[in-house]
């Protein structure tokens, strides 16, 4: 079974590139569903995050509060780091399982969509790594548009992930998304037919 692992900045579109995956028939397994479902209601990171950031940071209905977390962790690295023990190392031991709970399954090729991949230097633990690229101005107008918050907050977000040069010199496979949408799909049908995907 092959493994690859889609990452890119935020707002490089890898969302895009996974439906279309998916759409084609494949399997995708995406970390930040993943991290969602652990800070949902009732999630395996609740009690984690209340006894190290308090109940201010759980909603009414007891999932994490999303918006407070980001601000909060955006502006203090020790926060993150905390958050980061408590969450993101348990979403790399979920995707590790359903990786060796794979390696039976006969699936030919599994994707996972994994945002922070560099950053947790993860990289090495998949067959192949595409990168999803995007113009700046692109990615923050992207942002602004699907989440609705400021360029300022979206400008700390991309400082603390890895530059797009420090990922180009990491990947196997990188996928430019300042086209149209047929033009994506294009890119990714030719890398699937040259990997033998398809």
């Amino acid at each position: 079974m092959i493994t690859v692992a889609i990452t890119g900045g935020i707002g490089s579109g890898k969302s895009t590139v996974t439906e279309y995956l998916i759409s084609l028939g494949f399997i995708v397994v995406d970390a930040d569903a993943i991290s969602r479902q652990m800070t949902a209601p009732a999630g395996d990171a609740i009690p984690y995050i209340r006894e190290h950031f308090g109940s201010s940071y759980i909603l009414e209905d007891g999932s994490m509060d999303r918006e407070a977390m980001r601000a909060l962790v955006y502006t203090d690295s020790k926060a993150l780091k905390i958050l980061e023990k408590g969450t993101t190392e348990a979403v790399i031991q979920r995707i590790d399982k359903i990786k060796s709970d794979a390696l039976n399954s006969g699936f030919k090729v599994i994707f996972f969509d994994i945002p922070l991949l560099f950053e947790k230097n993860q990289q090495d633990n998949y067959d192949f790594v595409w990168l999803i690229t995007a113009d700046y101005n692109t990615r923050l107008k992207r942002v602004m548009l699907r989440d609705a918050i400021d360029k300022e907050s979206i400008e700390k977000i991309m400082q603390v992930q890895k530059t797009d040069d420090f990922k180009k010199k990491e990947a196997d496979i990188i996928i430019s998304n300042d086209g149209t949408l047929d033009e994506l799909y294009t890119s990714i049908d030719k890398i699937l037919k040259n990997c033998s995907l398809l």
